[in-house]
């Protein structure tokens, strides 16, 4: 492409010397020519037909220096535009090119006021994306539909549009009150309108044809740059967001247990299988005291670090109330109050916390807002364990009540985040707790571990292609 603009650059160059070059040697004729008939005046020798020939010799040499003028000032115009476009090709940053544009700008055609707009991202409307010369400056002040107005009306028809009284003209929208005429132009690149420049002038007739080319003939290079700038912000924000979606799989993968502990009586195992966009669920086994277990499952509201911080502020909160208070309504009632008053209104965490007693294998629980765990006894009964109050964070000084169970050799718990019951398969259906459950009933009595991972693989063989839409974190507790 740059090799394609040198080559056009070049072409142009040879072309207007040629011009010069015969237009200089045209004039020296002229000028030889007119000496003679300027001796044969002065001889008192010239007939009217050579007074005649030279009134069109004098008019012919005001033409050639027109054309030189006219070629001496395409060279200067081409040399201004070649300067501008190097400048503009070293910009990446958009806020810095606009500027720029707007500067250089005035060294092609003059104005009082100058606004580059922009077609928005959904194709609707088009937004001042910067101005100058108007009462109030800034970006994007000024908002209209695409089909309004002088810049709808360029863009519509890919042409320039001069007014030189917009007084007289219905489609001008009043913005400036000392404004007198106006030249919209159309900036392309890869042959798709983008925008457009709107130059506005305090004096009547202010712009003519030869602006209007070259605005145009800026506006292309001017195009090229916004473009180049888009994309550079486009790459620039992905990229933060992908430090971002690392740092919060780092926090998750950190924060998660490594292991889960050991007990005579008792099998367990936990997992988190983070999805493409990192989201906030949790899981924990905390042990209080020598055989009284804590273990916790939750999931941030959101998606990305604010999930990730949350989850980190509920892990820490939780073991401070567990490690203080041995009541569980009491734990989650003050990790609720601190989740109220630290996050904002439309963040919650939906959580599962109990305590067990890994001797006497006594369950005390309360649910606060998540998916109830499945308790599958080894008679084949099921209970849902969904008491306990509502989620955390949402309303302060909201009430908990836990309730109590026992396990038997054989019963198996499992907890889980909604990412496993609401994983998808292509044709849009859920995997289900019904699924779920038939999973582990299959494959009991398996280890823990081998209870997980069996769902996992039946997860993945259910989504099929489809990418995962959210966590996916498991919890089993087996008693011997």
């Amino acid at each position: 492409m740059d090799s394609l603009k040198s080559d056009n650059t070049k072409e142009t160059a040879s072309g207007r010397a040629w011009i010069e070059r015969r237009a200089y040697t045209e004039l020296m004729e002229v000028l030889n020519s007119a000496r003679q008939e300027l001796q044969a005046l002065a001889s008192g020798n010239l007939p009217d037909s050579r007074l005649s020939a030279f009134d069109d010799q004098l008019q012919r040499l005001a033409r050639i220096l027109e054309q030189i003028q006219e070629v001496q000032r395409d060279r200067l115009e081409l040399h201004l535009v070649t300067q501008i476009a190097e400048s503009l090709s070293n910009a990446l940053d958009l806020e810095e090119v606009l500027t720029l544009i707007i500067d250089s700008l005035k060294q092609v055609v003059d104005y009082d006021a100058v606004g580059i707009f922009l077609i928005s991202e959904d194709g609707s409307s088009v937004e001042g994306e910067w101005l100058r010369g108007y009462d109030v400056e800034g970006m994007k002040l000024v908002r209209q539909k695409l089909d309004q107005g002088l810049v709808g009306v360029a863009i519509a028809t890919r042409k320039p549009v001069i007014v030189a009284d917009v007084k007289n003209d219905p489609r001008y929208f009043d913005t400036r009150s000392q404004t007198q005429s106006e030249l919209v132009a159309p900036m392309f690149t890869s042959g798709k309108v983008i925008g457009c420049f709107n130059l506005e002038s305090d004096r009547l007739g202010a712009f003519s044809e030869a602006d209007a080319e070259r605005l145009a003939a800026f506006a292309s290079q001017a195009a090229i740059a916004i473009d180049r700038a888009r994309m550079h912000r486009e790459i620039v924000q992905k990229q933060r967001l992908d430090e971002q979606l690392a740092l919060a799989r780092r926090m998750q993968r950190d924060l998660l247990p490594r292991k889960a502990p050991l007990y005579d009586r008792f099998d367990m195992a936990g997992i988190n299988v983070p999805s493409e966009a990192v989201g906030g669920d949790y899981f924990d086994f905390i042990p209080l005291t020598q055989k009284d277990l804590g273990f916790v499952i939750g999931d941030v509201s959101g998606k990305g670090v604010p999930a990730a911080f949350v989850m980190a502020s509920l892990r820490a909160a939780l073991r401070i109330e567990a490690f203080s208070h041995y009541a569980i309504s009491t734990i989650l009632s003050r990790v609720n109050d601190f989740l109220a008053e630290s996050t904002k209104p439309e963040i919650f965490v939906t959580a599962f916390y109990g305590v067990l007693d890994t001797q006497t294998a006594a369950l005390t629980f309360a649910n606060a807002g998540h998916n109830p765990p499945l308790l599958i006894r080894a008679d084949g009964t099921l209970t849902e364990l969904s008491e306990g109050g509502m989620l955390l964070g949402a309303f302060p000084a909201a009430l908990y009540h836990e309730h109590r169970t026992n396990l038997q050799p054989g019963d198996v718990l499992l907890l889980y985040t909604d990412g496993a019951s609401e994983a998808m398969n292509p044709a849009g259906e859920e995997f289900g707790i019904i699924k779920l459950e038939e999973v582990v009933r299959k494959i009991l009595p398996a280890p823990s571990k081998i209870i997980i991972r069996e769902i996992l693989k039946t997860i993945r063989t259910h989504t099929g292609s489809t990418r995962l839409q959210d966590d996916i974190t498991l919890m089993v507790i087996q008693c011997r």
